[in-house]
């Protein structure tokens, strides 16, 4: 990798922190300072949940949101108003987390050139397909997920 591609690969990270910081301050915990960005790589740790939307246009790519299911259900939790202590059900699960990729990717389609499309979520236990460009890490209220941007190609 280029001097010039590690540059826009920090930009990049840089704008998903930016972005997931201001969806998860408005969105889901209603105030900042729940978010908490990590340094390093993640670490992976048990199966995990992920959540994508696809970009497409002049820079097509898949916008990932992953963290273990307990993290998943707590988001949902959270983005839904419901106490620590509310059952929310595997649909609402998947539902809110999709629905938090999507605000993600839909702030990062701003970021891409003129003409890009925003797909609809999808929600699933394996990892989607892609070449990686991005990993953010976070810590959302103790708990670990990763904001990832795949290259598309094809």
């Amino acid at each position: 990798m280029t001097t010039a591609d590690t540059a826009i690969e920090d930009a990049r990270a840089a704008s998903v922190w930016v972005v997931a910081e201001d969806v998860f301050a408005t969105m889901v915990d209603g105030e900042p300072g729940h978010l908490r960005l990590c340094q390093g790589a993640a670490a992976p740790s048990g199966e995990r949940l992920h959540a994508w939307v696809d970009i497409t246009g002049t820079y097509s790519v898949r916008v990932v949101l992953a963290a273990a299911h307990d993290t998943a259900r707590r988001l949902a939790r959270a983005l839904a108003g419901c106490g620590p202590e509310e059952d929310v059900d595997d649909a609402e699960v998947d539902d809110a987390f999709g629905e938090v990729a999507n605000m993600i990717g839909g702030n990062l389609k701003g970021t891409l050139p003129p003409g890009s499309r925003l797909g609809l979520p999808v929600v699933a236990e394996e990892p989607p397909a892609g070449e990686h460009r991005v990993d953010v890490t976070l810590e959302w209220r103790g708990d670990e997920i990763v904001v990832s941007m795949l290259a598309l190609t094809g």
